[in-house]
């Protein structure tokens, strides 16, 4: 299989590319794709059979799909039908458009050897080269987010339970509300809400677990709410040089925190509120107010990807806010 030669611009392609202004025009201004394509490498061989999309182009469709919200079919109807996509995807007036099958199949070639897990790491450091990660600051959380398969129901008498299509996905409670899905934690930095760290568990993994694999070590402070902290991780933190500033809370020692404790909470809760806007994005305009896929490994690629187009379009936003605005004369 040979890589497909795609994005041969015609004279027609060339008046429609000059028409720019959308989303995906302010975001392409934000990263050089030319260390991405690297590090995807080439997806077809020197042998006989169809050729393939390039990983680039690939990667682009399914970055376009999560900015807007469409699944696999609704993304091919789209790169068919939109010159925004077509233009920002890298094809042509006159290739093919990949087909739903096709996506689906280059995002589980995303999650093989952490491949996703290298494009994240690559876009990060681009954006901290642009100096958009300030380090001034990691801001921790965790949001539970709900299985797109049935929960298991348990049976009548002299039954057998009725097993989840997803057998990944685990109960989880935050609050009064039991939730059957996943937990996505993440570390923020709280210059630009860049997200700098993300793992994903099943929903009964506590928030604190996980906690000190969203830590970077290069940070000034740590801000969580009263779920992180314990004494541990405060003398980890002190031994590293990092600020604590996680909300402490009240024990069978201490029911009740004296006047400083809670004015320190106060104004921890203030910078620490920053961390809820990338969830705000997955779920209001991702989709992600339910999981899109049947299993761990497939979703867990699916919330990188969103990570990935999150911090871009921060990235963009940010960039765009810095420069200066045209007088006129």
């Amino acid at each position: 299989m040979v890589e497909r030669n795609v994005g041969q611009m015609s004279l027609a392609d060339v008046l429609v590319r000059a028409r720019r202004g959308s989303i995906l025009d302010e975001v392409e201004a934000v990263v050089d794709w030319a260390p991405l394509r690297s590090l995807l490498g080439k997806r077809g061989g020197d042998g006989a059979g169809n050729s393939s999309y390039p990983a680039e182009v690939m990667l682009r469709c399914l970055l376009a799909g999560i900015w807007h919200n469409l699944s696999d079919p609704a993304l091919e109807a789209a790169i068919a039908d939109r010159l925004s996509f077509r233009r920002f995807v890298g094809l042509s007036l006159h290739d093919q458009t990949p087909d739903h099958t096709t996506l689906w199949r280059f995002r589980q070639e995303l999650a093989k050897d952490g491949l996703i897990e290298k494009v994240f790491a690559e876009i990060n450091r681009q954006l901290e080269a642009k100096k958009l990660i300030l380090k001034q600051g990691t801001l921790v959380d965790a949001s539970l987010i709900p299985a797109r398969a049935t929960p298991p129901r348990k049976a009548r008498k002299d039954g057998e339970d009725t097993p989840s299509a997803d057998r990944d996905a685990r109960w989880g409670r935050k609050g009064k509300k039991s939730v059957f899905g996943y937990k996505i934690h993440t570390g923020v930095d709280a210059g630009h809400t860049i997200i700098r760290r993300v793992h994903m568990t099943d929903a009964s993994i506590t928030d604190t677990e996980p906690a000190d694999r969203l830590f970077c070590g290069d940070e000034e402070a740590v801000y969580g709410d009263q779920a992180y902290y314990t004494h541990a991780r405060h003398a980890r933190l002190t031994e590293a040089g990092i600020k604590d500033r996680l909300m402490r809370r009240s024990n069978k020692h201490h029911p009740e925190l004296p006047p400083r404790q809670k004015l320190r909470n106060k104004l921890i809760a203030k910078i620490r509120s920053a961390v809820e806007r990338p969830y705000a994005v997955f779920k209001e305009h991702y989709g992600l107010r339910r999981m899109r896929f049947f299993n761990f490994a497939r979703n867990q690629t699916h919330i990188v990807l969103a990570c990935c187009a999150y911090n871009l379009r921060r990235a963009a936003g940010a960039l765009a806010a810095q420069r200066p605005e045209s007088v006129s004369v």
